[in-house]
């Protein structure tokens, strides 16, 4: 019942035309109780009329009130009456109709703009995951929560819930009307009912343990399928094509395996289902032909019974249906539910006041920082600093205002790690970091991504144009990517940005200029080309402090030079913090710092860290030599 309550509540504000058209569908299924009534009057009048000696029976008052309508039979009216009774029945089954077709309607409507929110609210929920929450759900499970799972809520919702209050209104309306001719025939019509419930409530247990299996290996699935088209330059650079079909084809036979268990869960029940059914209007049939031979009920009447017997019934069968598409509906609802109750990130500082000064000075004040593990961890181990994986460990400095930080080191040093801090992708685990001498954590965490702009050593560009690709930094002048023309904004803006990063180099090569698609992550595009797009991009949010995380490694030393020429001139008096393993990036800045397993080695310009003699000289030792060779 909880699930159902889940289920209903995804209507929200819609909720009232669910409302009305379930008083719609509940008046439509009571019009439909009149149908029985008038074939009785047909019947009975018919044999009355050709035999007068039969049981004269008091009709129940709603006969009584058609037989005041219509004009009382003889043998010079008979085609007449037949002709009215024809006319009320049409008119009983038109009203039905009419009331049925707005219900619907409404049902639909309602449907696709609450699922139309759901999905909204879905995405946006996602959209404010902390990067440790996103880590922990595969890509390819998101989507398919977001898609199938959606899709699954909604075929039940605009089917079923108004299926169910139909079903419910025929029933009792039908239950309601033999009660009042023959209570104990009425009670014969339905004594299956509560082994059918019984039936249906065992089949919806083991329907939604088995489709929760489905839809774990449908995760899986989709996760292969997306990975796959995600590498696929990886896939076909290895010659993995037929080992990657390979590993679809066994998790595809998984999947395969939990729908077959499913369809011979359906095998079972159905045919179970219909023989209860059938056994209870066998029963009704019987019951009925019994007591119209006893004289308690009359042929007509007798015909009536029957047909709210399987009026009855009918609701029986279909409770099997609406069951099993509640048990995946339930599935599916708290799979998405436990994406929207996972831990959202605080965007909101404590302090709500905006800064208006312009944001420079950096201090790292004895951090220690540890990713969050990917499963729970006890809590001792979250207690013993021993036990952790510091990325950082009591990492300090300071830059000022307007300078340039060049940060190096080995791999896994910890050098995107301080970058993620300083966006508050994390927080630190120990220790703190200040931005213009404030707690970064007093900063708003939109105010503050909005100042800082960062280009990563693997941009991610969208499947749409270059122009739209570099227009995508300013949300006040692009719209939809997709729709996104050269004239949007305006040329000279993109066109200054674009020399700075040196994509004019390469744009005239281009098919079809800045209006070149790019294709999915820009795999037209070689990894230089990206780079400079992606910088370009970021050169037009006109960030307060600019982050380069290795973000020439690809371009030649010659564009690389021109890229630097154009940041000193467009950052100036800006502060700027760049990653990389190239002297020729790093040497010019103010201040460097060598990172190794987490911890500052060094810190300083280059003629004090040429003194020191440690990693840097040694880097510098190693790059001067590859040099004076290729000389």
């Amino acid at each position: 019942m909880q699930k159902f309550y889940q289920l209903w509540a995804v209507l929200d504000k819609w909720k009232t035309g669910y409302l009305i058209a379930g008083l719609l569908l509940t008046f439509s299924s009571l019009v439909r109780m009149l149908e029985p009534k008038v074939i009785q009057i047909a019947v009975d009048g018919v044999i009355k009329f050709f035999d007068p000696s039969t049981t004269n029976n008091e009709p129940d008052w709603l006969v009584g009130l058609f037989y005041k309508v219509l004009p009382t039979i003889q043998s010079d009216n008979l085609t007449w009456v037949l002709f009215c009774i024809g006319i009320l029945l049409v008119g009983i089954v038109s009203i039905k109709a009419i009331t049925w077709f707005i219900a619907n309607i409404l049902v639909a409507s309602s449907t696709e703009k609450a699922i139309k929110n759901f999905r909204d609210k879905l995405f946006a929920h996602i959209q404010t995951l902390s990067l440790s929450q996103m880590s922990k759900i595969p890509t390819g499970e998101l989507i398919q929560r977001c898609t199938g799972d959606v899709g699954t809520i909604q075929k039940f919702i605009g089917t079923q819930i108004s299926e169910l209050i139909r079903l419910l209104a025929i029933a009792i309306g039908a239950f309601v009307m033999m009660w009042l001719v023959h209570p104990t025939y009425a009670l014969i019509s339905v004594v299956l009912f509560i082994p059918i419930i019984l039936t249906s409530y065992f089949f919806f247990k083991k329907e939604q343990s088995v489709w929760e299996e489905h839809e774990n290996e449908q995760d899986k699935l989709t996760a292969i399928i997306q990975e796959n088209l995600s590498g696929i330059r990886v896939v076909k650079a290895f010659a993995e094509e037929t080992n990657e079909t390979i590993r679809f084809a066994a998790q595809n036979k998984a999947k395969r395996s939990i729908g077959v268990r499913h369809i011979d869960l359906h095998m079972v029940f159905w045919p179970l289902s219909d023989w209860l059914v059938n056994i209870q209007i066998a029963l009704s049939l019987f019951a009925g032909g019994y007591y119209s031979l006893l004289g308690e009920i009359t042929i007509g009447e007798y015909a009536s019974f029957f047909t709210y017997a399987i009026m009855v019934t009918w609701p029986m069968r279909n409770l099997g249906r609406i069951v099993s598409q509640l048990g995946m509906a339930g599935v599916a609802m708290e799979r998405i539910t436990q994406i929207l109750h996972a831990d959202v990130e605080e965007y909101h500082a404590s302090p709500t006041s905006t800064p208006v000064e312009s944001l420079g000075k950096i201090e790292f004040k004895n951090v220690w920082f540890a990713y969050p593990q990917s499963s729970p961890a006890s809590e001792k181990e979250l207690t013993n600093a021993a036990s952790r994986q510091w990325a950082l460990k009591d990492v300090s400095f300071e830059i000022n205002h307007g300078e340039t930080l060049a940060i190096m080191g080995p791999t896994g040093a910890g050098k995107s790690t301080l970058i993620a801090l300083l966006l508050r992708f994390y927080e630190p685990n120990k220790g703190s970091i200040w931005l213009n001498d404030k707690p970064l954590e007093s900063y708003d965490k939109l105010f503050l991504r909005q100042q800082l702009g960062v280009v990563l050593q693997k941009p991610f560009l969208f499947s749409t144009s270059i122009y739209a690709n570099i227009a995508y930094a300013r949300n006040d002048l692009h719209g939809d990517l997709k729709l996104l023309s050269q004239d949007a904004v305006s040329d000279n803006i993109i066109e200054q940005v674009a020399t700075d990063a040196c994509v004019t180099d390469f744009i005239d090569k281009m098919s079809a200029g800045y209006d070149t698609l790019v294709g999915e992550k820009g795999v037209t595009l070689s990894g230089g080309q990206k780079q400079r797009v992606a910088l370009a991009r970021t050169l037009l949010s006109n960030p307060q402090i600019l982050i380069l995380d290795d973000a020439t490694s690809a371009v030649d030393t010659e564009t690389e030079f021109k890229i630097q020429e154009a940041l000193n001139k467009r950052m100036k008096d800006k502060t700027t913090l760049i990653i990389s393993h190239r002297l020729t990036s790093v040497q010019h800045a103010d201040k460097i710092l060598i990172l190794k397993e987490g911890q500052v080695l060094e810190f300083g310009n280059h003629q004090t860290l040429l003194q020191n003699n440690l990693f840097y000289k040694e880097v510098f030792d190693i790059q001067s030599s590859i040099e004076a060779s290729i000389e």
